[in-house]
């Protein structure tokens, strides 16, 4: 799991601070998002919206 850290994080025996990057497991981050040390971060993998087929509408309107 990808975040950006909202405050300093000793993390990994460094210490990761305001707007840095670091990637972690899936609990420790749900835990890091619930007490505010972080957000995820948009790394363009999120699932897209599906493209509208033109054909199929314009057959539905007929």
């Amino acid at each position: 799991m990808k975040l950006i850290a909202l405050k300093p994080i000793y993390f990994g025996g460094i210490v990761i601070v305001e707007g840095q990057q670091l990637k972690t497991l899936e609990q420790h981050g749900r835990e890091l998002i619930a007490k505010g040390y972080a957000q995820l971060a948009d790394d363009g993998n999120s699932p897209q919206p599906e493209p509208t087929d033109a054909k199929a509408d314009k057959k539905a309107k007929k």
